[in-house]
């Protein structure tokens, strides 16, 4: 059974302790006359899953035509069917993201689907082509140790698309897009570059422009630098370039607070010092400790 078959798609489903329906609502999508750009945020009643919730409004809200799908997945035992008590469990665990969202007046798609949870990420985003994937790194159930566990690492490495990675202690909070600084370490790598065009794309339509700050250790090389200064030059936005020389993962985490950065990107494979960012001691150090998203590119 195809992963369609098995996923039930609705806006709003509300259910008594019977599992009656007490209420439908149908949120309106956002007219387009283009593609929509589909934010995909893993929901699973943490509070790290509220905060990935913030982070993705706010992403969304810098890119046109933004559209963001809602997924908690369940694991059934033995059955297969998306029955009663599934969909009313994937009702509770979305409930506070639900009501953020209303509060903020935001439509969405809500889709509870049974399976293993890194699979069914990844097929949805590949299924419903979807732009990026916003993620606690901290979940409950389904979820639980998800940054240092088999279904992040699956993810992360499934994923051909943008993952950002976010804390339940994110500093940047629901602060205007406008004020958020990015941090991008950058190697020159091609990897290096398509975080720079991420950053552009995300905040290129900003009234207001946001800095962003360019990040090299070790590696320096004039060249490489200029391919990216070249690139926010074209976009027009406000930058500034570091070379700094140490240990990568904590030059990083000292740019965050040096420069008062709300938001990192950075490729998940580059050359040199930032070599094999995924899996390595560089990555894993910046995600667990930066108190600010983080988004991995391939």
């Amino acid at each position: 059974m195809d992963m369609k078959t098995k996923m039930m798609v609705w806006d709003i489903v509300e259910r008594d302790k019977y599992g009656r329906v007490l209420g439908m609502t149908s949120w309106p999508h956002k007219a387009s006359d283009s593609r929509p750009s589909i934010f995909l945020v893993p929901v699973d009643g943490s509070p790290t899953s509220l905060s990935a919730m913030n982070v993705a409004l706010r992403l969304a809200d810098q890119r046109p035509n933004a559209e963001l799908h809602v997924l908690n997945v369940q694991l059934l035992g033995g059955n297969d069917v998306l029955d009663n008590s599934v969909e009313r469990q994937g009702l509770l665990e979305t409930e506070e993201v639900r009501d953020l969202l209303a509060l903020n007046h935001e439509s969405y798609q809500l889709h509870i689907a049974t399976g293993v949870p890194a699979q069914v990420i990844h097929d949805y985003s590949c299924v419903h082509n979807v732009a990026e994937i916003v993620i606690g790194t901290r979940g409950m159930g389904n979820f639980q140790r998800l940054l240092l566990g088999s279904v992040a690492m699956d993810v992360i490495s499934n994923s051909l698309i943008p993952v950002t990675l976010v804390k339940s202690r994110d500093r940047a909070g629901s602060l205007p897009a406008e004020w958020i600084a990015w941090l991008i370490p950058f190697d020159g790598s091609p990897a290096a570059l398509r975080a720079v065009r991420h950053a552009i794309r995300h905040v290129g339509h900003l009234e207001s422009k946001p800095i962003l700050h360019l990040l090299n250790v070790r590696s320096y090389n004039a060249a490489d630098i200029e391919k990216a200064i070249g690139l926010l030059e074209m976009a027009k936005l406000p930058f500034d370039v570091h070379v700094e020389a140490g240990d990568p993962a904590n030059k990083i985490l000292e740019a965050i607070e040096q420069y008062g950065c709300g938001h990192i990107a950075m490729g998940s494979r580059g050359l040199g010092t930032l070599g094999g960012i995924v899996l390595g001691s560089v990555s894993q150090s910046v995600v667990q400790h930066a108190a600010i998203p983080v988004t991995l590119i391939k």
